[in-house]
């Protein structure tokens, strides 16, 4: 569990979880390329809901393209953790993975303030809020 809670970013593994926090892409969310993304979110107070968990985990990040990580607290299950992953991109993805551990890359989805973390079968793995 640490190394999940660790990598609050990265947590897309855990896919086959039962997932009682659905929520929809919008109909007017435009993907993004990494440089739209960067120029968004880069440097900037990110409040994180991940939402295809078992558990509700929200998060107060910031995604630092300079550093190459994504550093703040997260709230999982009602227990305070230090978030510290790495971001990496590949191709259109932006990716995060804690320290041993493998990359999980999702597509971003911008509408408004919010960013959409969207994995490959187009399920939402987290909104953000930029702010």
């Amino acid at each position: 569990m640490r190394t999940i809670l660790s990598s609050v970013g990265a947590a897309a593994f855990m896919l086959s979880a039962v997932n009682t926090y659905a929520v929809d892409l919008p109909a007017g969310a435009k993907k993004v390329t990494m440089e739209e993304f960067k120029a968004f979110a880069d440097g900037k107070h990110v409040k994180v809901e991940i939402v295809d968990l078992d558990k509700p985990v929200t998060a107060d990040l910031v995604w630092n393209w300079k550093k190459g990580t994504i550093t703040g607290k997260a709230d999982v299950g009602g227990k305070t953790i230090d978030v510290k992953t790495k971001l990496t991109f590949k191709g259109d993805k932006a990716c995060s993975n804690g320290k041993g551990e493998k990359p999980s890359c999702h597509s971003i989805y911008i509408d408004g303030d919010k960013f959409y973390e969207v994995r490959d079968d187009m399920k939402v793995h987290a909104v953000s809020t930029v702010g």
